[in-house]
C-alpha cells in the first residue's frame, strides 16, 4: 500500500489557543475553523487507512470495524453560541469519536481541557508556594522497532524513578534527586522517524531546589540499563506557563505528525493505555469528561452551526435565541 504524504497538520501552538489565546472572542472563530478543519481532515485520511486495514486484520478486526464508524461520525457538525452582546463564542455542541490517539480533533479538545484543569491547579500552587520552581524533565529509552516493548520499558522505568521518590520522602531509605520534586505531571510520547520508535515522556515538575543534573542522569541511566539521555529545562514563559505546559499536554496531536499507517499502528498498540501521569502537588486534578466550552448562562445568543465539507466547515444556519435557558 502507498504511503499517503501528509503535511504536519497541527502544532503546539494550537493548544494555547484553545486556552487563552482569544478562541473565545468571535473574530478568532475563523482561525478556530480552520484549526478543526485540518484536523478533521487528518481523522478522513486515518478513516481511509483504517477501511483498508479492515480486510487485512483479524486480531484487531472488530476494534477497528467500531473505530471506523465511530470517526465517520465524528466532527461533521458543529454548533456554535456567539453571545453578540459580549462578543464571546462557544463550541455548545459535537459529536466527538474520543479516540485520541486517531482523531486529531479529538485529541485537540482533549488536550486543551487537560491543559486547562492542571493550569488552573498550577496558579493556585504559584499563588501559595511563590517560591516553587517549573521546569520541564524529558526522560527517553533507546529507540526499537518494537513499540508495545519500548512502552513497557518506558513506563516501568519511569514508574521506578516515582517509586524512588516516595521512598525518599517517605522512608528515607532511597537517594534520588527526584525527592526535590513537589509536584509533577507528565505524558508518554512516540515518534517514529524511520529509526524506530522513539518513546519519551515530557514531565513539568515543581520544585525549590536546582538538580544535580550528573546525579539524575546516572539514575536513569541505572534504571534504564540503555540510556542515559534526559534532559532539564527550566520554564521559558513565567507570564504565559501555557507555553510551557503545552509541550507536555500535546501528546496525543503528536500522532498526527506520522504517516496515517503508523498512526494506525500506535492507536492497536496503545489504545487503552495510560498516557498520563501526575503526583505529589499535581495528584488529584480532575479533567472534564465533557470537550465542549462552558457555556455563559442567562445570555441571549446566536446559534451558529456548521456542516463539514471538503472545503472545510460551513455555516448551516443560524438562530437568534433569547438566552441559554431557552
Amino acid at each position: 500500500m502507498k504511503k499517503t504524504q501528509i503535511k504536519k497538520p497541527l502544532n503546539t501552538i494550537n493548544l494555547a489557543e484553545e486556552v487563552n489565546k482569544g478562541f473565545s472572542k468571535i473574530d478568532q472563530l475563523d482561525a478556530r475553523l480552520e484549526r478543526y478543519s485540518t484536523a478533521k481532515h487528518r481523522a478522513l485520511e486515518n478513516l481511509q487507512t483504517l477501511d483498508e486495514t479492515v480486510p487485512l486484520s483479524v486480531e484487531h478486526g472488530i476494534a477497528i470495524t467500531k473505530a471506523v464508524e465511530r470517526l465517520k461520525g465524528c466532527g461533521n457538525y458543529l454548533t456554535f453560541h456567539h453571545y453578540y452582546t459580549v462578543g464571546a463564542v462557544k463550541l455548545a455542541k459535537a459529536r466527538f469519536c474520543m479516540q485520541t490517539l486517531l482523531c486529531p480533533f479529538c485529541a485537540m479538545r482533549r488536550a486543551s481541557r487537560t491543559l486547562e484543569a492542571y493550569l488552573t491547579r498550577y496558579r493556585i500552587l504559584k499563588a501559595v508556594n511563590p517560591t516553587w520552581r517549573l521546569s520541564m524533565i524529558t526522560l527517553t529509552v533507546k529507540n526499537g522497532n518494537d513499540l508495545a516493548e519500548r512502552f513497557k520499558h518506558l513506563q516501568d522505568s519511569v514508574q521506578r524513578v516515582f517509586k524512588h521518590r516516595r521512598k525518599a520522602l517517605n522512608e528515607g531509605k532511597s537517594v534520588t534527586e527526584w525527592r526535590k520534586v513537589h509536584g509533577y505531571v507528565g505524558t508518554y510520547e512516540f515518534t517514529y522517524k524511520g529509526k524506530g520508535w522513539h518513546p519519551h515522556a515530557h514531565i513539568m515538575v515543581l520544585h525549590t531546589y536546582t538538580f544535580d543534573y550528573k546525579a539524575m542522569q546516572a539514575e536513569w541511566k541505572e534504571i534504564t540499563g540503555d540510556s542515559h539521555v534526559l534532559n532539564v529545562t527550566a520554564a521559558m514563559n513565567p507570564t504565559e506557563p501555557e507555553k510551557d505546559f503545552m509541550e507536555v499536554f500535546k501528546y496525543s496531536v503528536k500522532f498526527s505528525d506520522l504517516l496515517p499507517e503508523d498512526n494506525i499502528h500506535a492507536w492497536g498498540v496503545l489504545k487503552g493505555k495510560r498516557l498520563l501521569f501526575s503526583g505529589g502537588a499535581f495528584r488529584g486534578v480532575e479533567i472534564p469528561e465533557s470537550l465542549t466550552d462552558e457555556l455563559l448562562e442567562d445570555l441571549p445568543y446566536i446559534e451558529l452551526i456548521y456542516r463539514y465539507t471538503v472545503y472545510g466547515y460551513s455555516l448551516e444556519s443560524s438562530l437568534i435565541k433569547e438566552s441559554s435557558k431557552t
